[in-house]
């Protein structure tokens, strides 16, 4: 399925701001459209990272396994957002399940296209890329704010 229909979608993302209508229609050229049903896994955590997802229509869910019985939510995505920067950008295994909590579509970019575009397009790759960091680092102050609750409900728990 062609991905170039999902175009106006993907510009109204803010993080996509700086991208021309040009660059983004080439950077959709390297991308493949995927659809899963309700309650399908998309990826599934310490499996091979080798694909960047942005989500065009449906919401999914992110868990981290905690234990082999213990599955920790950690949030839903939305249309226009997206995951699989970090095993995109580190080929790391993933780092969480992501799963379908209604029918979605999905554009997948993978990393043979990421080093394809690295080579043919050095502008649209830096400007991606910087998508990727601002997004890491947003998700990182996240995870931040959560250890503190944590610490701070395991102090108060300790005094009382």
């Amino acid at each position: 399925m062609d991905a170039s229909k999902y175009l106006a979608k993907i510009k109204l993302n803010p993080k996509f701001i700086d991208f021309s209508k040009e660059e983004l229609e080439l950077f959709i050229s390297y991308c493949k459209v995927e659809e899963y049903n309700k309650g399908e896994t998309i990826v599934s955590e310490g499996s091979k990272g080798d694909k960047f997802y942005i989500i065009i229509e449906g919401q999914v869910g992110v868990s981290k396994s905690i234990t082999e019985e213990v599955v920790f939510f950690l949030t839903t995505l939305n249309e226009g957002e997206f995951f699989g920067e970090m095993a995109i950008l580190t080929n790391h295994p993933r780092s969480a399940n992501v799963f379908a909590k209604t029918d979605v579509v999905l554009i997948s970019f993978d990393s043979i296209a990421y080093d394809t575009l690295k080579r043919e397009n050095k502008i649209i790759y830096s400007k991606l890329n910087s998508i990727f960091a601002m997004t890491l680092a947003e998700r990182l102050y996240k995870v931040e704010e959560r250890i503190k609750l944590i610490l701070k409900a395991s102090l108060i728990k300790d005094i009382i």
